[in-house]
């Protein structure tokens, strides 16, 4: 595991555009992450846990563990609103990437789909267009992302 200090490096312009701790999603280990969820919750009114979607070359990789990724966050957000009555939750989605993010959004409103029209790069084939259509529909993130994550605040 690395260590935390490296981990806020690595972070530390996401952190400034959250305004909020942000925390790694480790979507093999779900455990681990709500643990760690819960121990900035004890610390403070809110928090981000983030995961990188677009890490492997091959879009296949990237497709699955986009999937894994959004499994896991909307698992973690399952829980911590079961425990955690007064929580605010959001599916947020960060472009390019975790280290340089140009544009944080919220998932799945008319941020989501200005992004996807303005933002993300074009897709020169009808077909590519669809599949990530057809992907994003079915994941509920465009394969085009960079990172996922799940914001959430006491209310």
């Amino acid at each position: 595991m690395q260590n935390p200090t490296v981990i806020e490096e690595h972070f530390r312009q996401l952190e400034d555009v959250l305004k909020s701790p942000v925390a790694a999603c480790e979507p093999r280990n779900r455990a681990q992450t709500l643990i760690k969820a819960r121990q900035i919750l004890d610390t403070s009114a809110q928090c981000c846990i983030v995961v990188a979607t677009s890490i492997s070359s091959n879009p296949v990789h990237n497709i699955i563990d986009l999937y894994r990724s959004m499994s896991c966050l909307k698992y973690i957000q399952r829980q911590l609103c079961e425990e955690y009555v007064p929580l605010h939750t959001c599916l947020i989605g960060i472009y390019p990437s975790l280290e340089y993010p140009a544009c944080v959004y919220e998932l799945n409103t008319n941020a989501d789909r200005y992004v996807i029209n303005n933002v993300f790069p074009y897709a020169s084939s009808p077909l590519i267009t669809l599949l990530k259509y057809v992907i994003s529909k079915f994941i509920g993130s465009n394969p085009s992302v960079g990172g996922l994550g799940l914001a959430f605040y006491k209310g």
